[in-house]
């Protein structure tokens, strides 16, 4: 018998855990309701093997893609994903042009 097994590994202890399961859980649901099925395995490095779509390679980027999501949206409700954009957003603007280690420097014991 076949099994699948799924691992979140895009997550950095600066993730709202509860925000974080809610929108796994969210997308799974309307993966599930629009009838997808899941992609083939990956037996490689995805970095290497290719096909899969790449993270956002800075915050804006993330930011850009979470308020183009109508799926999060919906399942965050308008209230808590402004919220979230408006953190996000002044984030992007705290820390533009600052180096990562710079950033990690001053997050560190954020959370």
């Amino acid at each position: 018998m076949d099994q699948a097994n799924a691992e979140v590994k895009c997550f950095d202890g600066a993730a709202n855990p509860y925000l974080a399961a809610g929108a796994v859980i969210a997308a799974g649901l309307a993966g599930i309701e629009a009838g997808l099925a899941l992609p083939p395995p990956v037996t490689g490095d995805p970095a290497v093997t290719g096909g899969q779509e790449r993270l956002p390679a800075s915050p804006a980027d993330a930011l850009d893609r979470f308020t183009r999501s109508d799926l999060l949206r919906t399942a965050l409700g308008d209230p808590l994903f402004e919220a979230v954009a408006a953190v996000r957003r002044a984030e992007v603007r705290q820390y533009a042009g600052a180096a990562p280690q710079d950033i990690a420097d001053a997050t560190r014991r954020r959370y």
